[in-house]
């Protein structure tokens, strides 16, 4: 019957899926195209649309992955088409969701200003269709404002990173994992723009987030203090620095070893460190002794100065 024709086609997406996260891409594909065989041969193009854009988007997730970007295009825009005309408009979160992914393929092949204009209408498309606080559009906002970035658009970037925060603590919480690379970007833009007060008080509280959900010996805490410990090297505070990268030193120690790549990294950083605050207080220390030995002379040259020497 339909619906167990219906029902097979399901199986076989739910399979691809299933594939896909396991990276095992090609039993994927064929799991998926045998979905669209089963509703295109049994279904008219009203009927078996919405199941195969959806389908259509999967693959072209599979060929970007690949990075055969020319494949995914292609099956995004095949996706597009048939969701324009299975729905019978553009205004539909399907019709969004496509071009969030076409607009994706633009900004790898550094097609950047068509990039722009796929996310901006796929915004406005959910903001339109789902409301203007609904979550679904944050990921688009957070792209938006990463082009605004690569472009050196700090102030554009911090609008559309801080309305995508706004959405996602609104819909999952403060601590939610979704609100976290948001932050992670709108602290790096307060550094690059020199608020590094701002930057540590927002890396601090990912550090916070990712202790009470991973403890606080996972990697992705030593990466936390990585992050707070660059803002504190940018501001040319070399001690406290010093302090965060060996918190993180001794956590890639705990997870990887000594002989992991990234330990190493992390080791050569802790020495670059200390080896300039090592510089920098012995060059604080010859001032200081100048600057003593100066004023100690003068004082001297005084005592032994002729008598009226002060009012020549």
């Amino acid at each position: 019957s339909r619906l167990a024709l219906q029902e097979v086609a399901s199986t076989l997406k739910i399979m691809g899926m299933v594939h896909t996260k396991r990276s095992e891409l090609d039993k994927a594909m064929n799991c998926f195209q045998d979905a669209i065989d089963i509703m295109r041969q049994n279904f008219n193009e009203k009927g078996s649309g919405p199941v195969v854009t959806s389908i259509l988007t999967r693959i072209g997730g599979i060929f970007s992955k690949m990075g055969k970007l020319e494949e995914a295009m292609s099956h995004y825009q095949e996706a597009y088409d048939l969701a324009t005309r299975t729905f019978g408009t553009t205004d539909h979160p399907e019709v969004a969701q496509v071009l969030h992914y076409i607009g994706g393929i633009h900004q790898r092949e550094g097609n950047l200003e068509e990039a722009m204009r796929c996310y901006k209408n796929s915004a406005k498309i959910y903001q339109t269709t789902l409301g203007r606080n609904d979550p679904t559009v944050a990921t688009t906002l957070v792209c938006i404002g990463s082009l605004h970035y690569i472009e050196k658009n700090l102030d554009g970037a911090m609008n559309y990173y801080t309305e995508a925060l706004r959405l996602n603590r609104s819909a999952y919480g403060t601590r939610h994992p979704d609100v976290i690379p948001t932050m992670k970007s709108i602290a790096l833009i307060h550094a690059k723009k020199e608020n590094y007060d701002s930057a540590i008080e927002i890396f601090t509280e990912v550090l916070r987030i990712k202790c009470a959900q991973m403890g606080h010996m996972h990697p992705e805490v030593a990466g936390a203090h990585k992050r707070i410990g660059n803002v504190h090297y940018q501001r040319g505070d070399l001690v406290s620095a010093g302090n965060e990268y060996r918190k993180a030193l001794t956590i890639y120690q705990h997870s990887f070893g000594h002989d992991h790549q990234t330990t190493k990294s992390v080791i050569a950083i802790v020495e670059k460190v200390s080896r300039e605050t090592s510089d920098t207080q012995q060059q604080q220390q010859q001032q200081t002794t100048a600057t003593q030995s100066s004023s100690s002379s003068s004082t001297n040259f005084f005592k032994r100065a002729p008598k009226g020497y002060e009012s020549l």
